[in-house]
């Protein structure tokens, strides 16, 4: 029963049964991601996806979570540089909240980044 009621609120995949956090962690390791990069605290990884294509900072994972968000949540010294540079780079990352696109906080918030 409980398994249904996750299903039904979208916490579970309905195709693989795996929680938002167990498809997070499998995303993390695939090779050559940006989730890979983020999770290894590899600058020079992260950089390289970005050049490739820069699009790749708004990335969502299961929960709508973008990569700004991961390298708070692991937060040490490594990955805090890195969301350094990507708020000096891409400064739109700021204001990515989760589930909602850029441009959601931007037609829907009177704060400016100025």
């Amino acid at each position: 029963m409980a398994q249904i009621e996750k299903l039904a609120e979208g916490v579970l995949d309905e195709k693989s049964n795996q929680s938002a956090v167990e498809r997070q962690t499998e995303a993390s390791h695939k090779g050559g991601t940006i989730w890979e990069a983020v999770r290894k605290a590899d600058q020079a990884a992260l950089e390289r996806l970005l050049q490739d294509d820069p699009h790749n900072v708004q990335t969502r994972g299961p929960v709508g979570e973008c990569p700004i968000h991961m390298l708070f949540l692991y937060g040490t010294e490594a990955h805090l540089n890195m969301a350094r540079y990507l708020m000096t780079r891409f400064p739109e990352t700021i204001v990515q909240i989760y589930n909602q696109p850029v441009s959601y906080f931007y037609k829907n918030a009177s704060l400016s980044l100025c």
